[in-house]
């Protein structure tokens, strides 16, 4: 019997190539694939919360244009992933991240958090850049 446990790091390669996946259908791909490259430096440089603080002003701008943006995309995809047990940490919160780490959060659980979105963007940098063409 073949062992079929699989490791943290194919769990989080599978649900970015899921990710990648739905990002490549859409007509603002090139912006999302730009997007998840500089999401990492602005993470390391701000700090996750200030990060995801600039996407949710994003969003806000956003609204009554479109319905969905790349900004929203990559916003729902790191959030759908931290709720999912794909994550280590799986996080039961249905608010916004941004909202716990905010207000709940450990220092402890802060660094652990940013630690896990920062392994997920660096699978779904990759899928991106394999399955999205061009960048804007």
């Amino acid at each position: 019997m073949a062992n079929t446990a699989k490791t943290i790091e194919q769990k989080r390669s599978s649900f970015a190539f899921k990710c990648a996946e739905e990002a490549k259908g859409k007509k603002f791909s090139g912006k999302y694939k730009s997007l998840v490259k500089k999401f990492p430096m602005m993470v390391l440089r701000n700090g996750m919360l200030q990060a995801l603080a600039f996407i949710e002003t994003k969003i806000e701008k956003e609204k009554g244009r479109e319905k969905e943006s790349e900004h929203k995309l990559l916003r729902d995809h790191i959030e759908e992933y931290m709720r999912s047990d794909t994550s280590p940490l799986s996080l039961s919160s249905n608010g916004r991240l941004s909202e716990y780490l905010s207000n709940k959060a450990t220092v402890e659980e802060y660094r652990l958090i940013t630690q896990d979105v920062l392994s997920f963007m660096n699978w779904l940098r990759r899928y991106t850049e394999a399955f999205i063409e061009k960048e804007e």
